[in-house]
């Protein structure tokens, strides 16, 4: 099963850093759940469907990579980095040209061989800081 784990994780992100939605889609169980831990909401796929594009025409040169990877049984945690630069609108908010870089965390439960459920995590906050929407409110110390 371990070979089977590396292999969900290294095409997925493969898939996304190829801008293939139909692939990135095709590692997900039809029935799978994700949970934004965030956002406190549930998704479907047609869902991560439309998440998928949105990124993708938000960020043409999202880049993800895997910082760490931790697996047990049925289960891989995934530390990741996202960078590209803001040329399409994304949560309401227009292009701002400005490059982008935020960290977050997927815990993927798999069966069969593909993504069951995920619970995920990420930094928005940064994000959105870096498009300039949020200011900064911690200072140096």
């Amino acid at each position: 099963m371990k070979e089977d784990k590396f292999n969900v994780v290294e095409r997925l992100f493969a898939a996304w850093n190829r801008r293939d939605v139909e692939a990135v889609l095709a590692e997900y169980d039809d029935n799978f759940t994700r949970e934004d831990l965030g956002s406190n909401r549930l998704y479907t796929k047609k869902d991560l469907m439309n998440t998928v594009e949105a990124y993708f025409n938000a960020f043409p040169d999202l880049r993800l990579e895997v910082d760490k990877r931790i697996e047990k049984e049925e289960q891989v945690v995934i530390c990741w980095n996202a960078t590209g630069h803001h040329k399409g609108k994304i949560m309401k908010i227009p292009a701002t040209g400005k490059c982008i870089s935020f960290k977050g965390v997927s815990v993927l439960e798999l069966k069969n061989g593909r993504i069951n459920k995920v619970w995920y995590i990420w930094d928005e906050a940064a994000m959105l800081r870096q498009m300039g929407m949020l200011t900064e409110l911690r200072q140096a110390i």
